[in-house]
C-alpha cells in the first residue's frame, strides 16, 4: 500500500517536471515573438514614414505630367478643327470647275459628290460664321450647282417624255388583268437614265427641292396624256385604213409588221367590245329602217311587217342636217381609253416607286393622274350628254351604247381602286363620279322609254292592223337589255316598285338571278305600260274586226318575242302568270274577230227558212223562191265585202295568219256546205249563176286570200 502511494507521488513529481520544463520552453518563445513583433511593427512604421516621403516627391510630377498630356490633346483637337475649317474655306475652289460642268457631262455621281460638299459648306458658313465674306462664293456655286441638278433633272425628264407606241399599249389591253411584270416590261425611260435620274431626285429631295416634284409629275402627267391621244389617233386611223377610206398611219416597216400582227391576235378584247356596239348599230337600223312594203314572216325574223317608219319622233329626213349624236365609234375609243389609262398609269406608278422618294410616290402620282382623269371624265360626261340628247330626241337605243360604257368602266373599277389605294378620296371619286354620271343617264333613260312607251302610243295607227312600231320598238329594246342585266341591277334596285315586286322570290338569291328578277320586274313595266297604251290607242278604230286584228297581231307579236327570247324567263320570276295572260288576251281578240262573220252567218243560219219537206215536194212558193234569193244575194253581198275588206288586213304572223285561215274554214265552211247543198238543186230560180255565184271550194278560196292584199 506505501509502494503504490510512494509509485504515485514519484509519477507525479516527475510530471510536474516535464510541464513545469515545457512552461519554461514557452515563456522563452513568447519572449522572443514579441521581441519579432516589435521589430516587425518597427519596420513598417519605417516603411510607412518612406512612402510619405514618396508621394510628397511625385504627386506634383504626376499632375504636371497629366496637364501636359490634355495639352497634347487640346492642341491635337484644334488641329484637327482648323483643318475641318480650313478645308470650307477651300472647297468653293476645289469644286467650282466640277459645279460649272453639265452633270451628264462629268457624270451625275461625281457632281453630286462636289454638290453635297457644297451643302456641307453652307451649312457651316451658316451655322458658324453667317457675316464671312465666303458664304456668298459658296453660296452662290451651291445655286448655280442646284439650278444646273434641276435642270439636268428636267431634261432627262423632257427627252423620254414620249408617247408610248400605241401598239405597245394596246398590246397591254389584251390581258382581262395585268401584273407588274407585265407593265415592268413598257419602258418609259431607260434603266440607266432612271438610275441618274433617281440619284438627282433623291439630291434634290434631301435639300427640299420640292419643285422637283411638281416637275416631274407635269411632265410625266403630259407623257400620259400624249400616250392616250396616240392610242385613239392610231384606232382613228386604222379604222379607216380598215374601211378603205384614204389613211395611212406612216409607220415603218417594223412597226406595221407589229400592227399586222397585233390585228390578227389582238382582238380579243376589244373586239367584244365591238361586237356589242355593231348589235347596237344593227339595233339602229331595224329602228329606223324604212318598211315599204308588207311582208309576211314571224317576229325576229327580217320578213315580218311591221307599221310605218320605225323611226324617232324628232328624227331627220334625208337631205336635212340633224343633231349631233353618240357614235359607236366614239363609245369604243372610250371603252379603250378607260382600259388604256389604267395600264399606263400603273407603268407611271412603277416609274414613280424608282424615281421618287417612297414617301412622296402618292402625292406625286396623285399629280400625274390629276390631268388624265379629268380628261377620261370630261369625255365620259360629253359621250353621256350625246346619249341624253338622243334619248330626249326619242332614240332610246343610245342607252345601249351608254350601258356598254358602264358595264365596262364598273369592271374596271376593282384594278383602278387596287391602283389608287393610298390615293387621295378627290382623286379615286373621280372615277367613281363616271360610274355615277352613266347609271343617272341609264337610269333618266329607263324611266324616259316607259314614258315614250305610252306617249308613242298616241302615234297614227296602222291602217291594216299590222303591228305598231311602239310595240316593236319596245320588244327590240327590252331585249337588248338582256346582256346587260347584272349591270342594270344597282340602278333598277333604287326603284322601290320594282325592288318590292321581288318580295315573293326566295330569301338569298344569287347576284345573277336577283339581277334578272329586277329586269323582268322592269319589263314587266314596260309590257304593262304597251299594253294600256295599245288599248287605247286602238278605240280610235272605227270597224271593230280591224281593232281585234290589231290587239291580236301585237299581242301575238309580244308572246312570239317573249318565247323566243329570254324575256319571257325574266318576266316569269315576277310574274308566273305572263305567259297564260297573253294567251287568253290572244283567244279573245280572236273570239272578237270571229265576229266579223255574224253578217254572213245571217244568211246561212237562220230561223226564215224553206222546210225540207216543201223542197223534197218541189212546190215552192213565190214567197219561198224569194226568200232562197234573198239568201243567196245576201251571202254573196256580204261575202264579198268581208273578202275585200279582209285582204286589207295585215297579219304578218305565218303562223297565226295560217290559224285565222283555218278557224275561218272551219267556221264557216260546214254551214256554207249545208247551205249550198240544200238548195243547189233546187229550181228557184231560171239565173241560177245570178244567186249561186260561189261553191264551198271558191269560199274556201276567197278565205285563203284574206289578208292578201296583193289577192
Amino acid at each position: 500500500m506505501v509502494d503504490q502511494t510512494v509509485e504515485k507521488r514519484v509519477g507525479v513529481s516527475r510530471q510536474l517536471e516535464r510541464e513545469m520544463s515545457q512552461l519554461g520552453n514557452l515563456r522563452e518563445v513568447l519572449s522572443r515573438s514579441s521581441q519579432v513583433a516589435t521589430n516587425v511593427s518597427s519596420i513598417l512604421d519605417s516603411f510607412e514614414h518612406r512612402l510619405a516621403r514618396l508621394e510628397t516627391t511625385i504627386l506634383p510630377l504626376y499632375q504636371q505630367t497629366g496637364n501636359l498630356q490634355r495639352r497634347q490633346l487640346n492642341t491635337e483637337k484644334t488641329l484637327q478643327e482648323l483643318d475641318y475649317v480650313i478645308s470650307f474655306y477651300n472647297v468653293a475652289g476645289q469644286v467650282e470647275a466640277v459645279v460649272k460642268e453639265r452633270p451628264s457631262g462629268i457624270g451625275v455621281p461625281k457632281y453630286l459628290e462636289a454638290m453635297d460638299r457644297l451643302a456641307e459648306t453652307c451649312k457651316y458658313f451658316e451655322q458658324n460664321n453667317p457675316q464671312s465674306v465666303e458664304i456668298e462664293n459658296v453660296t452662290s456655286l451651291f445655286e448655280i450647282g442646284t439650278e444646273a441638278v434641276s435642270k439636268e433633272f428636267r431634261d432627262e425628264l423632257k427627252k423620254y417624255q414620249k408617247p408610248v407606241p400605241p401598239v405597245v399599249t394596246l398590246e397591254l389591253l389584251e390581258d382581262e388583268e395585268v401584273s407588274e411584270d407585265t407593265i415592268s416590261g413598257v419602258e418609259l425611260v431607260p434603266p440607266g437614265v432612271r438610275e441618274d435620274l433617281r440619284a438627282i431626285a433623291s439630291w434634290l429631295d434631301k435639300h427640299s427641292n420640292t419643285d422637283r416634284l411638281t416637275v416631274y409629275a407635269k411632265l410625266r402627267s403630259d407623257a400620259l396624256s400624249q400616250s392616250l391621244k396616240a392610242v385613239r389617233d392610231y384606232q382613228r386611223s386604222s379604222s379607216i385604213e380598215r374601211g378603205g377610206t384614204p389613211g395611212s398611219l406612216n409607220s415603218p416597216g417594223p412597226l406595221r409588221a407589229r400592227v399586222a400582227k397585233m390585228d390578227s391576235t389582238s382582238k380579243s378584247r376589244t373586239q367584244k367590245i365591238s361586237n356589242k356596239l355593231r348589235a347596237n348599230r344593227m339595233l339602229q337600223k331595224a329602228i329606223t329602217g324604212h318598211v315599204s312594203s308588207r311582208r309576211q314572216g314571224s317576229p325576229g325574223h327580217t320578213s315580218y311587217s311591221l307599221h310605218g317608219t320605225l323611226t324617232p319622233p324628232h328624227a331627220t329626213t334625208p337631205g336635212t342636217v340633224g343633231e349631233e349624236g353618240l357614235e359607236d365609234s366614239d363609245v369604243e375609243l372610250y371603252l379603250n381609253q378607260v382600259t388604256a389609262l389604267h395600264r399606263l398609269a400603273f407603268a407611271e406608278f412603277l416609274l414613280a416607286q424608282q424615281l421618287v422618294p417612297e414617301d412622296r410616290v402618292t402625292r406625286t402620282f396623285e399629280l400625274i393622274l390629276r390631268d388624265p382623269m379629268d380628261q377620261l371624265v370630261a369625255e365620259g360626261e360629253s359621250l353621256a350628254g350625246l346619249a341624253r340628247r338622243s334619248v330626249s330626241r326619242g332614240d332610246h337605243q343610245a342607252v345601249l351604247s351608254v350601258l356598254a360604257m358602264l358595264r365596262h368602266v364598273t369592271s374596271m373599277q376593282p384594278e383602278y381602286d387596287r391602283l389608287l389605294t393610298n390615293c387621295q378620296t378627290s382623286i379615286r371619286s373621280k372615277f367613281a363620279a363616271i360610274i355615277n354620271m352613266l347609271q343617272e343617264t341609264c337610269v333618266k333613260a329607263l324611266e324616259g322609254f316607259v314614258e315614250s312607251v305610252k306617249s308613242d302610243g298616241e302615234r297614227a295607227l296602222p291602217k291594216d292592223g299590222t303591228v305598231h312600231e311602239v310595240t316593236s320598238n319596245a320588244l327590240i329594246f327590252t331585249e337588248q337589255l338582256l346582256e346587260y342585266a347584272i349591270t342594270l341591277s344597282p340602278m333598277l334596285q333604287r326603284d322601290l316598285s320594282l325592288s318590292a315586286s321581288l318580295s315573293n322570290l326566295p330569301r338569298g338569291l344569287d347576284q345573277s338571278l336577283t339581277a334578272k328578277a329586277l329586269l323582268g320586274a322592269y319589263i314587266k313595266r314596260v309590257l304593262v305600260n304597251l299594253g294600256l297604251a295599245l288599248v287605247s290607242r286602238s278605240e280610235s278604230y272605227s270597224d271593230g274586226t280591224l281593232k281585234a286584228v290589231f290587239r291580236l297581231n301585237n299581242y301575238n307579236y309580244i308572246l312570239k318575242t317573249l318565247h323566243s327570247s329570254e324575256l319571257l324567263n325574266l318576266v316569269a320570276l315576277v310574274e308566273p302568270q305572263c305567259d297564260k295572260m297573253y294567251n287568253d288576251q290572244i283567244m279573245e281578240q280572236k273570239r272578237l274577230y270571229s265576229q266579223s262573220w255574224s253578217r254572213v252567218l245571217h244568211y246561212l243560219v237562220n230561223h226564215e227558212d224553206v222546210p225540207l219537206s216543201v223542197i223534197q215536194a218541189g212546190k215552192l212558193r213565190d214567197k219561198d223562191r224569194q226568200l232562197i234569193k234573198d239568201k243567196f244575194a245576201g251571202f254573196n253581198k256580204e261575202m264579198e265585202e268581208m273578202s275585200k275588206v279582209q285582204r286589207s288586213y295585215s297579219i304578218p304572223d305565218r303562223e297565226l295568219r295560217e290559224s285565222l285561215k283555218r278557224d275561218n274554214m272551219e267556221y264557216i265552211l260546214p254551214k256554207y256546205q249545208a247551205f249550198y247543198d240544200k238548195y243547189v238543186n233546187v229550181a228557184f230560180t231560171k239565173n241560177t249563176e245570178k244567186y249561186i255565184k260561189y261553191s264551198p271550194a271558191a269560199v274556201s278560196s276567197m278565205v285563203d286570200k284574206f289578208f292578201d292584199v296583193a289577192a
